[in-house]
Formats: C-alpha cells, sequence, structure tokens
C-alpha cells in the first residue's frame, strides 16, 4: 500500500475521555473505525496514538490524508473535484421544512437556536462616538461570542477597552483607521483587525470616503462588557506587530470548487477566535456541523439557509448565527456565486466539519 484507504469523506465524531488512548487507524483498513483493529500489519502505515487530556468533542481523520494526524484538518475537501452537495431531490427538501418567519425587529428562528436577522432592521444606539446595534449576544443563545454592528459617519470614537476579551473588526464598507494601544492600522472593505485580551481601540473615520465606516465587532468572549475609558493606553502587544489583514484572492485556500481566505486567526495572534471570507459557487452543501460556534455575513449573493426542519431565505447583508453542533446547510442560489465573512470560536481553520 503506497495510499491509504479513504474510509469516508467527512471525520468521525468521538467524544474522548479524560486520560484515556486511543489508537487512530491510519491505512484505512480498520474495520473498527476510525480506530485501529491490527488491519496495517504487513503494510507500511502504523497506528497513531492520542491520550486525552480533557473530556470534549473531537474529530478524528476519517480519509486517512490529513496532515494533522490524527485530527481533521480539512484534507478530505481536496480529495473531490467538487464540494460535497446535497443529492436530495428539492421537492423532497421543500417537503421536509417549512419557511421560517421572520419576526418585526427582522429575525428569523430555525432549529436549535440558529437565526438568520436583517441588517435593515437592527435597532442603533448611540454610544462612545459610534452608532451600534446588537446582531448576537447571551440572550440569542450564544455561549462565546457576541457581535454588533458600528458605524462612524465622521470623526473618531472614544477610547474602548473589552478587558479579558478579544476584539475582531471586519469592515463592510467605508474607510478609517483603528488606534490599538497606541498603533494605527487601516481599515478597508472586506479587512479585518484583531485587538488582544487587555488592549484598548479607537475608531476614526475617513471623511473624505465616498460612504460611512460600517464595521462588524465581534467579542469573544461574548460576555464581555465593552468599556468607555479616559484614554488611550501605550501597552500594544508587540509579540504581533501585524493585526489586519484585507482579502486577497491569491492567498485564498481551495475547498474543492470553494474557497476561503482566514484574515484572523491563530496564526496572527487570536487565542479566541478566527475571522474569514469564503466563496460559494451556486450550489447546496451537505448537510453538516461544526464543533465551533459561529457568525456569518452574507457580502454578496441570496440562497437558502436550512436546518432539520426549517428554512430562510438569505440575501446580501444578512447575518447568521449557527450554534456548536447545530446541523445546517447554506445554499447558494446565485449564478455568479456567493461571498460570506464568518467568525467562530474556537479559533482554527473554516474547512473543518462533520
Amino acid at each position: 500500500m503506497d495510499e491509504p484507504v479513504i474510509v469516508q469523506p467527512k471525520p468521525y465524531h468521538v467524544t474522548v475521555e479524560a486520560g484515556k488512548r486511543y489508537l487512530w487507524c491510519s491505512c484505512g483498513l480498520s474495520k473498527t473505525q476510525p480506530f485501529c483493529d491490527q488491519s496495517h500489519v504487513g503494510t507500511t502505515f502504523r497506528p497513531v496514538l492520542y491520550t486525552a487530556t480533557d473530556t470534549r468533542s473531537m474529530l478524528f481523520c476519517g480519509c486517512k490524508h490529513t496532515r494533522e494526524q490524527p485530527f481533521c484538518d480539512g484534507s478530505h475537501n481536496n480529495l473531490v473535484d467538487e464540494y460535497i452537495t446535497d443529492d436530495r431531490p428539492r421537492e423532497v427538501l421543500l417537503a421536509q421544512t417549512d419557511v421560517a418567519p421572520f419576526d418585526e425587529a427582522g429575525k428569523a428562528l430555525l432549529d436549535g437556536g440558529c437565526f438568520v436577522r436583517r441588517h435593515d432592521q437592527l435597532q442603533w444606539v448611540t454610544r462612545g462616538g459610534l452608532s451600534m446595534a446588537p446582531i448576537i449576544s447571551g440572550s440569542d443563545g450564544a455561549e462565546f461570542i457576541a457581535q454588533s454592528a458600528v458605524k462612524l459617519e465622521v470623526g473618531k470614537s472614544e477610547v474602548f477597552s473589552a478587558g479579558e476579551a478579544e476584539v475582531v473588526l471586519f469592515c463592510l464598507a467605508g474607510e478609517g483607521m483603528v488606534t490599538i494601544s497606541g498603533k494605527e492600522f487601516p481599515l478597508r472593505p472586506n479587512g479585518g483587525a484583531l485587538i488582544r485580551k487587555g488592549e484598548a481601540f479607537r475608531i476614526t473615520g475617513d471623511n473624505n470616503a465616498s460612504e460611512p465606516l460600517h464595521l462588524l465587532m465581534t467579542l469573544c468572549p461574548g460576555d464581555t462588557s465593552l468599556d468607555i475609558i479616559d484614554s488611550m493606553p501605550d501597552h500594544f502587544d508587540t509579540r504581533y506587530a501585524e493585526r489586519t489583514a484585507i482579502y486577497d484572492e491569491s492567498s485564498r485556500k481551495a475547498m474543492a470548487d470553494r474557497f476561503y481566505q482566514v484574515l484572523i486567526g491563530e496564526g496572527t495572534g487570536s487565542d479566541e477566535v478566527s475571522q474569514f471570507i469564503g466563496e460559494v459557487p451556486q450550489s447546496k452543501a451537505a448537510p453538516h456541523r461544526h464543533l465551533y460556534e459561529e457568525a456569518i455575513v452574507i457580502l454578496s449573493g441570496h440562497g437558502t439557509l436550512w436546518t432539520e426542519t426549517l428554512r430562510a431565505p438569505v440575501r446580501a447583508g444578512d447575518l447568521i448565527f449557527l450554534p456548536a453542533r447545530q446541523e445546517h446547510s447554506l445554499e447558494c442560489e446565485s449564478p455568479a456565486g456567493m461571498m460570506l465573512a464568518g467568525h467562530f470560536y474556537p479559533a482554527g481553520e473554516p474547512n473543518i466539519n462533520y
């Protein structure tokens, strides 16, 4: 055997127990997947030992091509030319689901606490020189992340601190600057910025820009308060000098016929949350789940968000909340495809699901 047997494209969801040892099958021949039954004997493959440090859910690789043995790293997405789609007839899907209605506040609630929120129906308040509108909070069932929309017409905001939470910004429109504990960084459309734990920040709009600065602000952990402080401290964490990133086609990664680019994540100093941009062709993804809690904004295109028994239309500007382990499928109905941006906890790669 030169290559392992692909047992299944998706990983195996396993709840491991603290202190227990697990032998992951690397050859794909075992009848007790994802773990070894000695079927590798006589081949060059060897099982991989993992000892669990705590009790939690983990995803063990099922395609056997991961570079992060024994865990899934999304490699299964590139073993096929097309991303795994839902091949059930549409009439069956429609018969199995109902349309989730939007309430007066522009929120459609789907299965398991998943919801879609209309951006044009957000409720805005003014605080610290910013117009802010909550999108996701603990009252919506979110455990780890909180998200708000932010606008700044002109000038600059007061100085904010989130204490021991990370703050991640995503620029939807306009131009400006974020000052992070004394260091200045540009804000541009389809770009992100990270404020690390313990740092403070101020947002400044570009008075010459053609439209107001419009951001998404994500806090993690989400139960942390955002405080206004008297002055800008000078304690920028110099271990992570680069705090902004912008969408760049040359930097994107492939997931079969889909693409994504991580803007903010573990490699850029984020301990808690990852931020990415994704490109989806006209298609309906097969129903799947993530171990992470996720917030998505549709940047372009339109389609439908499906859960087990409900569905809701989505369009550019809409905001989606997906609780961890909630089954869902996002369908792109636009011939030109769909662009989206997402934030999720815990930090990692957005191409891993089960």
